[in-house]
């Protein structure tokens, strides 16, 4: 195993070894002709003598490792796209992988997510890009990086002047690692910057703010499923007022809470650049929401904003339509407002601004005066049809501590609640009374683990009626 706490260097010498070079022209041999024209035999010497693939090594690499080629990527090596998420490489694999693409000038995209690199295989990809030029588009997500891993991307960055889009989702990145790409944010040449879902904090949200507000490349930065709150959350709301470049800003699934809606009011007063902004599933409640009502009262260049999933009431969403309805520079084109229950006066609002607004497009929840409620269990359907990558079924695993496939009633509710499903004590009482199809006080989740989670949950219902109606 190599010592992931020193920086591993690819020598540029053991890439090329593989690399066979043309043979001297041998005595008596016909000397090229006068006229300007080569010979066939010259021309073929010359395809075969120059890999600008980077075939022949890795073929090499691989068996000298003793790994087997990965077929796909031997027959994409001339491709503009290499796309090998879930192939299990392992550092190994990637280390082959590297060595092979130092000197390739096809690959301008490389995804290699969830591939169990870890922090050795992240420091063979680094070492590959400070000497291949070639290369816009990388995507590590979901790879374990971890703190020497970042080190080592954050320090090709410094270097690599090539790189545009770099994806570095759920890699475990803390407060600390997160030092290693604040550091040269204001430098980099990067347009599109992804750190979703990893462990990015208060103190971490406070060295990523100033970067943000210094940084002049970025047009796309996504640091959504982090822990930012309180100083953190303020500090990159503050990074947003100073920024003059960033169109797309995705702060979804965070802690910003009213306090970090006060400072992201403020940057929308002063930002004008900032074109798509979610700050949706953030704890902001009616008070943050007059905050940002006001900040968006006086923007001129906002065109989506995604509030949804925030216990903003309807009084606050109605805050925040109608400052766009005044605002007669604005350009908005689309605001979420999911699970804000729809009472008269926020109807009434969203007539009164679609007909000042007549292009604005907003998401919201239906108005129930007069009609039949839609019972839980289809408002949690729509919930993960916005919420893709949550799965009910790791919300059973976690608190089925004794693994007998059955959660009660009353730990199910506390689960529901941490996972902050979109539902008050009435309504998930009731949403956990349809689960509970057969009233037994618990629900059993096995058909869960075998079926999609919708599917699951229609079967809730009939199980539901089935035994109201008995």
């Amino acid at each position: 195993m190599v010592d992931v706490s020193e920086p591993i260097t690819i020598d540029p010498v053991e890439s090329k070894s593989s690399i066979e070079k043309p043979p001297p022209i041998a005595s008596g041999s016909p000397a090229p002709s006068s006229d300007g024209y080569d010979t066939d035999l010259e021309i073929e010497e010359e395809k075969t003598s120059y890999d600008t693939t980077g075939r022949q090594v890795y073929v090499t690499q691989c068996k000298s490792m003793g790994i087997i080629p990965v077929s796909y990527f031997l027959r994409n090596m001339q491709s503009s796209e290499i796309q090998m998420s879930h192939h299990g490489l392992g550092p190994k694999g990637t280390k082959a992988i590297a060595l092979a693409l130092i000197n390739n000038t096809s690959v301008l995209k490389l995804n290699l997510s969830d591939n169990a690199l870890e922090a050795e295989g992240g420091q063979y990809i680094a070492n590959m890009l400070r000497e291949n030029c070639y290369i816009t588009t990388l995507d590590l997500g979901e790879n374990k990086l971890g703190t020497a891993g970042a080190k080592s991307l954050g320090d090709m960055l410094h270097s690599n002047v090539n790189l545009k889009e770099v994806f570095l989702s759920g890699n475990s990145f803390s407060d600390k690692d997160i030092e290693h790409f604040t550091d040269v944010m204001k430098d980099f040449r990067l347009t599109h910057f992804d750190l979703s879902k990893n462990c990015i904090g208060e103190k971490g949200g406070q060295l990523l703010g100033p970067a943000i507000g210094a940084n002049e490349s970025l047009e796309f930065l996504n640091v959504s499923w982090n822990n930012l709150r309180r100083r953190g959350a303020i500090a990159v709301a503050h990074g947003l007022k100073n920024n003059v470049m960033l169109k797309q800003l995705n702060l979804a699934w965070n802690g910003f809470g009213d306090e970090g809606a006060v400072a992201l009011g403020e940057a929308l007063r002063n930002n004008t650049i900032i074109q798509w902004l979610d700050i949706s599933n953030n704890r902001i409640t009616a008070e943050g929401a007059k905050y940002l009502a006001k900040g968006v009262e006086g923007n001129e260049g906002l065109k989506h904003f995604n509030v949804g999933f925030n216990p903003i009431t309807p009084a606050g969403a109605c805050q925040i339509l109608e400052s766009f309805g005044k605002n007669s520079s604005t350009v908005i084109e689309h605001v979420d407002i999911s699970n804000v229950r729809v009472d008269e006066d926020l109807w009434n609002t969203l007539k009164e601004t679609k007909t000042t607004l007549e292009n604005l497009k907003v998401t919201h929840q239906p108005y129930l005066e007069g009609r039949k409620k839609p019972n839980p269990i289809a408002t949690l359907k729509e919930w993960l049809e916005h919420n893709k990558h949550f799965e009910l079924v790791e919300v059973f695993k976690r608190f089925d501590e004794e693994e007998s496939m059955e959660v009660s009633k009353e730990v199910l509710f506390d689960a529901f609640q941490q996972a902050h499903l979109p539902f008050d004590k009435t309504n998930m009482e009731m949403l956990i009374d349809q689960m509970d199809g057969e009233n037994k006080g618990s629900v059993n989740y096995t058909a869960l683990l075998e079926t999609e989670q919708t599917k699951w949950l229609d079967e809730c219902v009939v199980r539901y009626n089935s035994n109201v109606a008995g």
